[in-house]
């Protein structure tokens, strides 16, 4: 495990554990138990390989925002410092574990919760991210992520998959313009709302969010798709009842064609892992498509 020189976050370090196997490769995010000798506990992040410094304050302001109105979020405590090409910073520890697996109640719950988030950011104006995009704005997405570059080098290996990948976001595009899904009202949004993100105490009470990565300028739609509404339906019950501001028609009727793009998207990502890594999941890339095709 290569990690910077833990002095240089101004902290007694005692010991670091890994949050799980193989975050030390890994491209994407990698995270680490912290503890100083004092027994403080925190958590030492590195960004995803994409991530800039630019990029990162909108994160840290979006995290700073909610943690002053209440919310157990994991504000940047120390950093962020560059090492090895990658930027790393240690972040407040978020207590309590996620629901292994949601009953209806516990979806309607995180559902009510997404709305409680999201009426403490219509206030936070900043702009937009760099390097994020509408969901709905595919091109923008595949110039960022190498798409054009994806289908080709997937095309060497397996041309039948990179077709149908070409056939896929042509019809995401079709959706993207028959539903306006570019011009869906826009909040911050937190970008990963599922289940494994929101931590609970052995009691059973919210005790926090984790995970703000993703966070951008997006739909409310986009956010309960992504938030894996296809498998949890209850989320949009519990977001209605908890909200001053329901979801429109409109926004609603956008959940189902953001489905196919959310299917685009992945793999999309998987196409710039390839890349990064030399090798396609090609499984991976089958399981989106059987699920974005006509």
């Amino acid at each position: 495990m290569r990690t910077p020189p833990l002095d240089s976050f101004g902290l007694d370090v005692d010991r670091l554990e890994p949050t799980r196997p193989g975050d030390d490769q890994s491209v994407g995010n990698g995270n680490w138990h912290l503890w100083t000798r004092g027994g403080e506990h925190f958590i030492l992040r590195r960004y995803h390989l994409l991530h800039t410094d630019v990029d990162l304050r909108f994160e840290r302001a979006v995290l700073d925002h909610l943690a002053a109105r209440g919310w157990c979020v994991p504000v940047v405590v120390a950093g962020p410092v560059e090492y090895d090409g990658r930027l790393w910073a240690v972040t407040r520890f978020v207590p309590g574990q996620p629901h292994r697996d949601e009953t209806v109640g516990q979806r309607r719950e995180r559902g009510a919760i997404l709305a409680r988030l999201h009426g403490d950011l219509p206030e936070l104006d900043l702009g937009t991210r760099p390097g994020f995009f509408p969901a709905a704005d595919l091109d923008a997405m595949g110039a960022f992520q190498s798409w054009d570059r994806g289908i080709e080098l997937l095309g060497e290996r397996r041309p039948d998959l990179a077709d149908r990948s070409v056939r896929a976001m042509a019809y995401a595009k079709d959706l993207v313009a028959e539903h306006a899904l570019l011009d869906l009202p826009r909040t911050v949004v937190h970008g990963d709302f599922a289940s494994w993100n929101l931590h609970f105490d052995e009691t059973g009470r919210f005790a926090g969010v984790i995970d703000f990565d993703l966070c951008h300028p997006d739909s409310r739609a986009w956010e309960l798709v992504i938030a894996r509404v296809d498998r949890a339906p209850e989320l949009v019950a519990g977001y209605q009842a908890a909200t001053a501001d329901p979801l429109t028609e409109y926004e609603l009727a956008a959940i189902e064609p953001l489905q196919v793009v959310l299917r685009v998207l992945m793999v999309m990502a998987e196409l710039w892992t390839g890349q990064q890594n030399g090798a396609f999941n090609e499984p991976m890339i089958v399981r989106q498509l059987d699920r974005a095709d006509r």
